[in-house]
């Protein structure tokens, strides 16, 4: 018996990282290889922007719902279920030969995500691990990231060679995290402590409101949800606007690849560097240092037009951008109820962002230029650094009257 439970917290630890890492190559492969298909299929910057709305309108809607079922019913069902909407979904869209087509099942993309990713999540912080909350996050982030710059990197010379590969992969892989994950799920039935009740409590989390300062705790979550939106609408430009800018100026899709998974590498970077200190929690001026870099970044593409231009900018978006996302989901886990509703509410809010930046980024685009949505996401950036000055001057305040 002894020798059995030394060998389940190889396999939490196992699960965290090929999961997560798995399916968001598959993700990155079809972030890239679905705009690039709709742009040799006549796409507007506009239904590129479209494409975007489509898939994050699921999520968004979605993720608080989803979330909120994964503390009645655990992450079981709607995690299984999520990965294999994605091998669906990848699937239907390896099939595709219209822009319509395109729209229709990036929209279930969209689904997939809002299961897999919340309930995830959950998962993360119910193994039985002698990592704290921290770590195991900063293993997640890690995992998801790095997956998706690779997806990135590789969908840029599947479509080179031929444009329906990327999705092939992708379908290839979503299936592989099933049978992944079936396997795990299988060999916890036996176990005797329940992690399926939507975790009243957390196992050797050592980073558990160890930082937050008592009632600052939530309140440094609403901040990180506002910084995690504006990064978020920066993002969904990039994802779904960018691949055109850089066709228009002469940059094949390999390299494209290439400066994608830049942004990635560096967000890595980042999530690795916060998991290991907590001198970061639970204060602002790091969190608005870093929006900072992103904004440096957004200045660079405006004005750049070579790919190290492009290298740079997406260095410092990377690392700018990593510390947003690690608090807001940090935040979001650390607490002891509610995790499947917060990391839910954490996953809507950057899919808002995703959302209005896409849409709203291809509108100006098409009315405008092909560089003028990143102007725009410089302002909503700068906005976002007001309200939270504003928040954490009047934090006392606030909280006073709730």
């Amino acid at each position: 018996m002894g020798n059995e439970k030394g060998r389940k917290m190889p396999g939490e630890k196992l699960i965290l990282l090929t999961a997560p890492f798995s399916m968001s190559v598959a993700l990155g492969l079809i972030y890239l290889a679905v705009p690039l298909f709709a742009i040799n299929l006549g796409a507007s910057a506009l239904a590129l922007g479209g494409l975007g709305f489509a898939s994050a309108l699921c999520y968004v809607i979605l993720t608080p719902i989803f979330g909120k079922l994964v503390d009645r019913i655990g992450y079981r069902y709607l995690l299984l279920f999520g990965a294999l909407t994605y091998f669906l979904s990848s699937l239907a869209l390896s099939l595709s030969s219209k822009i319509y087509q395109l729209f229709l099942f990036i929209a279930f993309v969209g689904i997939a995500e809002a299961m897999f990713w919340p309930s995830f999540e959950v998962w993360l912080t119910q193994m039985r691990m002698r990592e704290s909350l921290l770590k195991r996050v900063s293993f997640f982030n890690i995992s998801w990231c790095l997956g998706l710059g690779i997806g990135s990197l590789i969908a840029g010379i599947l479509f080179e060679a031929y444009s329906h590969l990327p999705f092939y992969f992708a379908s290839f892989l979503s299936l592989a995290t099933i049978f992944l994950i079936v396997g795990k799920l299988r060999k916890k039935k036996r176990d005797a402590l329940s992690t399926d009740s939507g975790g009243k409590r957390i196992e050797n989390n050592s980073s558990l409101d160890s930082s937050s300062s008592g009632q600052n705790a939530p309140f440094y979550l609403y901040i990180g949800w506002v910084a995690n939106f504006a990064n978020y609408f920066c993002i969904g430009m990039i994802r779904y606007l960018f691949p055109k800018l850089s066709i228009h100026i002469g940059i094949k899709p390999s390299i494209i690849g290439v400066l994608l998974f830049t942004v990635a590498f560096f967000q890595t970077v980042a999530f690795y560097m916060l998991g290991k200190t907590e001198r970061w929690h639970y204060k602002g001026t790091p969190l608005i240092l870093s929006q900072l870099l992103v904004i440096f970044g957004l200045v660079l593409i405006f004005l750049g037009s070579t790919v190290i231009s492009f290298l740079i900018a997406f260095m410092f978006i990377g690392l700018g951008g990593g510390l947003v996302y690690f608090s807001s989901i940090f935040y979001s886990l650390n607490n002891l109820e509610g995790k499947g509703q917060k990391s839910g509410i954490h996953e809507a809010v950057l899919g808002t962002g995703l959302l209005l930046g896409s849409l709203v980024g291809g509108a100006i685009a098409e009315a405008f230029t092909l560089r003028s949505p990143y102007v725009l996401a410089i302002f909503v950036i700068g906005a976002a650094i007001c309200v939270e000055t504003l928040l954490i001057k009047n934090r006392k305040k606030v909280w006073d009257k709730s």
